[in-house]
């Protein structure tokens, strides 16, 4: 892997992680438009570490506000626990299943499409009140199901966990931020199963680069996903993922 290569793909996993666009639908695209096999494990668990880190750095003084208080953390803890079920289940159970389905680009183009329908969806919404502390549980499995959902490549976490949290009737401050907390444990646990299995340390130098370009974009994106948020703009991502998913439909005909 050549450093320009893992630069390029740590931006996109920086900008696509966190814009309701679908990093997982991206890479696979990219893998092909690119004629790359597989790319490393390490690789990808290092820019997913830089992912994290841009989630951690962005929501700090939250994340630091809310252990402050203990009956404060209990609730969020609670939540993201609850929150995070549905992934957890998923993961165990269709892990091998969404391994071997990853490169179908048609499968990649019909999850944009779901994406897609999911923002536009977002338009329709009635503007909520509730904080995520407020949620029920039965609310929070709900949005917990939503994340489940992106496991399968083309739809987008961010972009799925706000739907659910607003359709939860959220306000778009606390869909957004708890879309991110429950990013967390997604996070980790998808670098703990990428992890297991790694037989070396390949690509060091490249990896190390990549997770910093996805840091730095990261950051970024976050700061312009919260501000298209919370002027109620999410559906306007709708119109890319149509695009995007058109586009690897095409290409799943050609290759």
């Amino acid at each position: 892997m050549s450093f320009p290569l893992a630069i390029f793909l740590g931006l996109v996993q920086g900008l696509t992680e966190f814009l309701p666009v679908s990093s997982s639908g991206h890479l696979v695209l990219m893998q092909k438009i690119l004629g790359i096999n597989a790319l490393p494990v390490f690789f990808m668990a290092m820019v997913h570490l830089g992912t994290l880190g841009a989630v951690l750095l962005f929501f700090r003084k939250e994340l630091v506000r809310e252990f402050r208080d203990p009956p404060e953390a209990g609730k969020l803890l609670k939540r993201v626990v609850i929150g995070s079920v549905p992934v957890v289940l998923v993961g165990c159970v269709a892990q091998q299943f969404v391994k071997a389905i990853f490169g179908n680009l048609v499968l990649v183009g019909l999850g944009f499409l779901v994406t897609a329908a999911l923002l536009f969806w977002s338009k329709r919404l009635a503007l909520g009140q509730k904080r995520f502390q407020d949620l029920t549980n039965l609310q929070t499995l709900t949005i917990g199901l939503f994340q489940a959902v992106a496991v399968f490549p083309g739809i987008s976490r961010s972009g799925a966990t706000i739907v659910g949290g607003l359709s939860q009737k959220l306000d778009r401050e606390s869909a957004f931020k708890f879309s991110f907390y429950l990013s967390i444990p997604a996070i980790i646990g998808a670098n703990v199963l990428q992890l297991k299995n790694l037989p070396n340390l390949t690509f060091l130098p490249q990896s190390l680069v990549g997770m910093v370009a996805a840091f730095v974009v990261g950051y970024f994106a976050l700061k312009l996903l919260q501000k298209v948020l919370i002027a109620g703009k999410l559906y306007c991502f709708s119109g890319y993922c149509l695009l995007i998913g058109a586009i690897s439909l095409a290409f799943s005909v050609k290759l």
